[in-house]
């Protein structure tokens, strides 16, 4: 078996993290060599990743309640949140309760992450370093980026961020490292945080860490579908 496929198979979507941070320059080396390597067209950028590091520890919390699989408080009211954040302390620390959910909820508390990545869609977004370019004074860079800003899709942004978030995972998995992958959370002007923004719109989010081998790990209740009904050879 090829080296790059122990890689693919070592990362896993997980659930829980150790408090434990690996060394921020670790994960620094990763997000630059995936900047250098993952390819986008024409060197065009429709996304920005903010990094929430161990410090934002306490608006992670915050993110994690927001993560509910509960649709009853995603559009709640400043009482509905007291009772969710009684729900979500109940939860993350009675560890004596005999079922899965507390009052119907469970969280994705991936986003609890010693590392939080958040993919947001910038849209006709030309860096400065692109701007200062030889190619751009030329003003053959300006009419590349206009035609490709105003033929590109809406779901392109998404593709962009998804290949790097990929990639990301499997040079974390070469560290050692667990990337956990979470879109499940909603914004609610009760829950004030500075990681998830009014009106922005965000790809998915990615935490980074080390997997916490005492919690439980469920299998997705999804059966996967077979090979032959994915992909059809002609």
């Amino acid at each position: 078996m090829s080296y790059l496929t122990d890689i693919m198979k070592n990362r896993q979507n997980i659930q829980f993290f150790k408090k434990e941070a690996p060394d921020r320059q670790v994960i620094d080396d990763i997000l630059r060599r995936a900047h250098q390597l993952v390819p986008h067209k024409n060197n065009f950028w429709y996304y920005k990743i903010r990094v929430y590091g161990p410090e934002h520890e306490e608006e992670k919390k915050l993110i994690a309640m927001a993560s509910v699989t509960n649709d009853r408080f995603k559009n709640g009211t400043a009482e509905d949140m007291e009772k969710l954040a009684q729900i979500y302390h109940t939860w993350t620390t009675d560890r004596t309760r005999k079922t899965l959910k507390v009052e119907g909820c469970n969280f994705n508390m991936q986003v609890t992450a010693p590392y939080l990545l958040v993919y947001t869609h910038q849209s006709d977004f030309m860096t400065e370093t692109q701007k200062e370019s030889d190619y751009n004074k030329s003003g053959n860079q300006k009419k590349s980026f206009t035609k490709n800003t105003n033929s590109i899709h809406s779901t392109d942004w998404v593709t962009q961020a998804a290949m790097h978030g990929i990639s990301t995972a499997y040079m974390c998995a070469e560290q050692g490292l667990h990337a956990s992958f979470c879109k499940c959370y909603f914004y609610n002007e009760h829950i004030k945080t500075d990681i998830l923004r009014e009106g922005e719109n965000t790809a998915f989010m990615l935490g980074i860490g080390y997997k916490d081998e005492t919690k439980n790990y469920y299998p997705s209740p999804v059966t996967k579908p077979a090979y032959e009904e994915i992909v059809e050879w002609k």
